[in-house]
C-alpha cells in the first residue's frame, strides 16, 4: 500500500514540477503546442500546482500509516478521473499516440490497484 502511494505521490510531483519548471515544453514533449506567458501561468497554476498538491498528499498518506487508506481514495479518484477523462478523449477526438496510451495505461493502472487495495483492506 505505501509503495503505491510513493509512486503515484512522486508522479504527480514529477510532473508537478516539470510544469512549474518549463510547461510549455514540458507540454511539447507531449505533442501539444502552446505559446505565451498566458499559456505559461495557466499551466503552472493548474498543472504544476495542483498536481504538487496531490503529489504532497499522496506521499504524506504513505508516510502516516493511519492516512494510507484515505491516500489509497485520493489515489484511485485523481488517477481514475484522469485516465477515464483520457480514454473518453481519445475515443471522442479519434486520438491515439504512444504517450497517450502510455499515460492512460499508468493512470488505469494506479487506479486499478487503489482500488483492488482498498477491497482487500
Amino acid at each position: 500500500m505505501r509503495v503505491l502511494l510513493w509512486i503515484a505521490g512522486l508522479g504527480f510531483v514529477g510532473f508537478g514540477l516539470a510544469f512549474m519548471v518549463a510547461p510549455l515544453h514540458t507540454l511539447a514533449a507531449a505533442g501539444i503546442e502552446l505559446s505565451g506567458a498566458l499559456a505559461a501561468a495557466e499551466l503552472r497554476a493548474f498543472y504544476g500546482g495542483l498536481e504538487l498538491g496531490i503529489g504532497a498528499l499522496l506521499i504524506a498518506s504513505a508516510v502516516r500509516p493511519a492516512q494510507a487508506r484515505n491516500g489509497l481514495w485520493l489515489c484511485l479518484a485523481s488517477y481514475g478521473g484522469i485516465g477515464s477523462a483520457r480514454a473518453l478523449g481519445m475515443l471522442l477526438g479519434g486520438v491515439a499516440t504512444p504517450f497517450l496510451w502510455f499515460a492512460l495505461a499508468t493512470e488505469l493502472g494506479l487506479a486499478s490497484a487503489a482500488a483492488w487495495m482498498l477491497r482487500r483492506h
